[in-house]
C-alpha cells in the first residue's frame, strides 16, 4: 500500500504530496519564499510550530516523528547526538532478546569480582553500581563507521539508518539537485522507492529539466504557481 503524506500551506494552491511512487519538488524562485519554506519545514521536523499542516489519510501526523530534513548536504552527520541516542535505544531493545541479557549479567558479575579484589586492597569501604545496558553501550563509544565514499552513499546510508531507527516515512532535502547529478538522483529515487519512503526536494531554482520520476510545484519570482509533470 502506498501511503501518501499531504502537506498544506495557505500560500500554495496545490498541496505537496509525498509518495514513494514519485518525487516531489518544490521550486521557489523567490528568495524570500525559499527561505520561508525551508525555515517552516526545518521547524516542523524539529517539533516546533509552523504554518505547515501534515496529513495522512485525512488525519494529522507529527512530522518530527515521521520525517527527517537535511538542510545542508555538506555538514550532516550520522554520528549526531540525536541519531546516536536512537541507536542506543535500538540496541537496548535488542539486548532484551535472546542470550544477550544473560551475557550482560555475566559481564556485570565479572566486573563485580574485579572490583571486589581491587577494593579489597584499600583501607576503606567502597561501593559501585552495576552497569545498565545503556551505560555499557555508551561507555564503549558506539558509533557509525564511515562506510561511504560519495555523497550519494552517505545519503543512502543516512536514509537506511533513519528508516530503521526512527521508522521515517519521508525525507526533505534542500538544494539536493545542486550537488547530485541525474544518474545519482535516479539511484537515490530507486532506493527510496524500494524502501517505500517519500522524497521532497526544495530547490531555489529549476537547474535542469525534470525526470519522469519528478513532479514540481514552481513558485516564480512574482509568486505565480506553475505545475510540471502533474499529468
Amino acid at each position: 500500500m502506498n501511503e501518501i503524506t499531504t502537506i498544506y500551506h495557505t500560500s500554495l494552491e496545490t498541496p505537496i504530496t509525498l509518495s514513494y511512487e514519485s518525487v516531489q519538488l518544490l521550486i521557489l524562485e523567490n528568495p524570500r519564499e525559499f527561505y520561508k519554506f525551508v525555515d517552516m519545514f526545518d521547524c516542523s521536523i524539529k517539533g516546533e510550530e509552523s504554518e505547515l499542516s501534515f496529513l495522512r489519510d485525512g488525519k494529522p501526523i507529527f512530522p518530527d516523528k515521521e520525517g527527517c530534513i537535511i538542510c545542508d548536504p555538506f555538514h550532516f552527520d550520522l554520528n549526531d547526538k540525536k541519531v546516536i541516542n536512537l541507536l542506543i535505544k535500538k540496541l537496548v531493545e535488542l539486548c532484551k532478546c535472546g542470550k544477550t541479557q544473560f551475557e550482560l549479567s555475566t559481564i556485570n558479575t565479572d566486573v563485580g569480582m574485579l572490583f571486589a579484589e581491587l577494593f579489597g586492597s584499600l583501607p576503606f569501604s567502597l561501593a559501585y553500581s552495576e552497569l545498565t545496558t545503556e551505560e555499557l553501550l555508551k561507555s564503549t563509544d558506539v558509533h557509525f563507521e564511515r562506510t561511504y565514499d560519495t555523497l550519494l552513499e552517505k545519503i543512502i546510508c543516512y536514509i537506511n539508518v533513519m528508516v530503521e531507527l526512527k521508522h521515517c516515512g519521508f525525507f526533505v532535502f534542500i538544494n539536493l539537485k545542486s550537488v547530485l547529478c541525474d544518474e545519482e538522483l535516479s539511484a537515490l529515487y530507486h532506493h527510496c522507492a524500494l524502501e517505500k519512503v517519500g522524497l521532497l526536494l526544495i530547490e531555489h531554482c529549476k537547474c535542469r529539466p525534470l525526470s519522469s520520476k519528478e513532479k514540481a510545484i514552481i513558485i516564480t519570482e512574482d509568486l505565480c504557481e506553475i505545475l510540471e509533470n502533474y499529468g
